[in-house]
């Protein structure tokens, strides 16, 4: 067994060409935080002609940023008075209303690639209207220097871009895996979801378990290359449809239907078998899609999950690390979802410090009842 060598560490993040910051798991099962929060007090008023835009600056070391905006003004928006946010490079990212924002009272806006973003209120201010927004927070997502490596045996996580050519079926499959990046107490956090519907994912209830975080996160798809953080297509978490603690699992409406162009994946309806080829498509470490299959099998059957006695997991050797909580563990056989991953190495854990850990899959299904 291979457990968190630094040099793996090290030859991943160097084929991602990041420049990362450090941080460590919690007890095997937790939200990779990946970055830092902080705190500020930019205003800008519809009514000063000099005060209508501002720039929110992150960490140099960022590769994306969201601003969290809040509204400060009263009930009495001026009609079409907007809300712009632009990149480093101009383009616009999103736009709000003020009747939205005033609504709303504070919104977190999509990450937004690279350091920096303008913000800029843009309509005509009316006598007895106001409309003044403050950029209350910037948080900087800086993916992890030196992640925790759940590995069994050999360092065997290949890149989705190495699947693609040599194992299409499986890049197939794993189109409907998405990275999912939101806001904790702690800081910019990192899991995985897969889409189960049109609209419809699974992830870990340790990732998203409210409606608050649920509105912090962006859904990021075909998220295959480094120099593309944002990947192909980006999409916000509109609800938390239904959560369950003891079987970790979250299920969420994502907005825009991406299952229409990502695809979705099955359920298998067997119960996992000991010993059986299995495949995990995530994202670890927040980094771009990693597939592991090589020595990727059950290897316990069935397990203890989050509630001790009730049997709801199953133990396997698939290498993962932090952020690869939600993904999907599939039968190799036929590729068919058999697994939700939510639990990596636990320290002196007896042979829970040499095994990750899924949820049957068949029971987060009836529980859902999907």
């Amino acid at each position: 067994m291979l457990r968190t060598k630094f040099c793996v560490a090290a030859a991943l993040i160097a084929a991602t060409n990041w420049q990362v910051a450090a941080q460590a798991f919690q007890n095997g099962r937790a939200p990779l935080v990946v970055g830092q929060t902080e705190d500020v007090r930019l205003e800008i008023s519809l009514a000063d002609a000099q005060h209508r835009t501002a720039v929110a600056q992150g960490l140099a070391s960022a590769t994306a940023i969201k601003l969290r905006l809040d509204h400060v003004s009263g009930p009495n928006v001026p009609p079409g008075a907007i809300v712009i946010i632009r990149d480093a490079g101009n383009n616009e990212v999103a736009r709000y209303a003020g009747d939205e924002l005033a609504a709303e009272r504070r919104i977190w806006t999509p990450l937004i690639k690279g350091t920096a973003s303008q913000v800029e209120l843009a309509g005509e201010p009316q006598a007895g209207t106001e409309f003044r927004v403050v950029i209350g927070a910037v948080a900087s997502n800086v993916p992890p220097q030196k992640p925790t490596l759940n590995i069994v045996r050999d360092f065997d996580l290949e890149n989705i871009e190495y699947i693609r050519a040599n194992q299409p079926e499986i890049f197939v499959a794993g189109r409907p895996v998405a990275k999912i990046s939101f806001l904790i107490r702690e800081g910019p956090a990192a899991c995985t979801g897969f889409m189960v519907s049109d609209d419809r994912m699974i992830t870990n209830h340790h990732c998203i378990n409210t409606e608050e975080i649920c509105k912090s996160a962006d859904i990021i798809f075909g998220f295959n290359k480094s120099d593309s953080p944002l990947g192909d297509e980006m999409q916000r978490c509109l609800r938390l449809v239904d959560k369950d603690e003891d079987l970790d699992a979250a299920l969420i409406e994502v907005a825009g239907s991406p299952g229409k162009r990502w695809g979705s994946l099955a359920f298998s309806d067997a119960v996992p078998a000991l010993n059986e080829a299995a495949v995990v498509v995530q994202h670890p470490a927040g980094f771009p899609k990693f597939v592991s299959r090589i020595d990727c099998i059950v290897s316990t059957m069935p397990a203890d999950g989050v509630k001790a006695g009730k049997e709801s997991d199953f133990g396997h050797s698939c290498d993962t690390m932090d952020g690869s909580s939600g993904s999907p563990v599939l039968r190799r056989a036929d590729l068919k979802v058999i697994g939700l991953h939510h639990w990596g190495f636990v320290d002196g854990a007896g042979k829970w410090s040499a095994e990750n850990r899924a949820v049957q899959i068949r029971l987060i299904k009836e529980r859902f009842g999907l």
